[in-house]
């Protein structure tokens, strides 16, 4: 596959974009505009979310949870169709998050997300987020190496 420097330029705007308008302004309805009609979210352990209402659904109830949530890029990598962005999150627990009620304390996590994009929409993500220390800050897990 042979992408140009303005496709992997185009490639990378188009993952900025969305994290900076679906995440960062908090607008979990704009995903729709940014995905393709058949997208997969792979998000781990949390696993796969098909279509862009469902995609839209899900980062409803988690961006609800924490409404100031802010993504900040550290790096971005395009190669091929896919764009890569290493984010350090932070929010403030505002609802209820991964089974604990809404506490009102910050938390901060790393993340990598990977986005393929096909015609110029996102069709897969690849979410990586360190919920293990997510799930600590709120006190839903306690880490043995914590203590």
């Amino acid at each position: 596959m042979t992408v140009t420097t303005e496709q992997l330029e185009a490639n990378k705007k188009l993952a900025r974009d969305y994290i900076d308008q679906v995440f960062n302004q908090h607008n979990p309805a704009r995903a729709a505009d940014f995905v393709t009609g058949d997208v997969v979210w792979h998000g781990g352990g949390l696993g796969d979310i098909a279509g862009p209402d469902n995609l839209a659904g899900l980062l409803e109830s988690f961006i609800g949870a924490l409404p100031d949530l802010y993504a900040a890029e550290q790096d971005i990598i395009a190669e091929n169709d896919l764009v890569v962005i290493r984010l350090v999150i932070t929010a403030t627990v505002r609802g209820s998050l991964l089974g604990a009620p809404a506490d009102g304390k910050p938390v901060r996590w790393n993340a990598v997300d990977i986005y393929r994009v096909t015609n110029g929409k996102i069709s897969e993500e690849w979410a990586a987020d360190d919920v293990a220390a997510i799930m600590a800050q709120i006190g839903t897990f306690n880490p043995p190496w914590a203590a």
